[in-house]
């Protein structure tokens, strides 16, 4: 991976970055802060706005918004929130997030899109997918919360003893209201994910983190996950 712009600890305040067809590429980032910053597209649902063979180490996102990003080869080696960090109808190819990592959630496009572009983006996403190869690696982070319901589970490599891959044929005849609350949250995201299988993570450094272990082992035993 090739890096042609070291930034070093920069702060980023208040940059906002909307618009597609554009690639963010070949960067170093060690030690940055990102402080009320955007970067994101709202009417591109080919993923136009890409970041490329970026590798960040020990960075810190504070109240800042990602929206329709296409991110390939990155590696992410800390990453410290002040809130959830969702990253909002994004897509990943070859993205690796390992040490410490604070609350990061992938979720659908916004639902302050127009149900069109809603549609559109879901569609945009489930095709982006069809010939990746890998998404996610997770194996080796530790996360405050996590959440990567809308990313394909098949597709994401994980760490067999706290992430657990859930499948959506397999949970047709669970009574959900016999759960606890942790299974059944894992369960009832099939609800809003296009996909068939995805990753329920235990955060290892969360203070839920037993409690989410047992609600997915109890999973693991019914044969859901694996």
């Amino acid at each position: 991976m090739a890096h042609e712009v070291r930034l070093e600890k920069k702060k980023f305040q208040n940059i906002k970055s909307v618009g597609s067809r554009r690639v963010l590429e070949d960067f170093q980032l060690a030690r940055c802060e990102f402080n009320g910053c955007v970067l994101g597209q709202f009417d591109d649902p080919a993923f136009g706005l890409v970041v490329r063979n970026v590798a960040a180490e020990r960075v810190t996102v504070k109240r800042s918004v990602v929206q329709g990003v296409r991110f390939e080869d990155v590696l992410v080696d800390g990453l410290a929130t002040t809130s959830v960090m969702h990253l909002t109808g994004c897509v990943f190819r070859r993205v690796t997030l390992r040490g410490r990592i604070g609350a990061v959630m992938a979720t659908p496009p916004s639902f302050s899109l127009s149900d069109e572009n809603q549609a559109a983006f879901a569609d945009g996403i489930r095709q982006f997918y069809a010939d990746v190869d890998w998404a996610l690696d997770i194996s080796e982070a530790e996360f405050d919360e996590a959440d990567f319901y809308y990313v394909p589970g098949h597709l994401v490599r994980r760490d067999p003893e706290t992430q657990f891959l859930i499948h959506r044929d397999r949970v047709a005849q669970v009574d959900t209201g016999k759960l606890s609350v942790f299974a059944r949250i894992a369960i009832e995201r099939f609800e809003v994910t296009p996909f068939d299988s995805i990753v329920a993570v235990a955060p290892r450094r969360a203070d839920y983190f037993a409690e989410a272990l047992a609600g997915f082992q109890e999973l693991k035993v019914m044969g859901v996950a694996e």
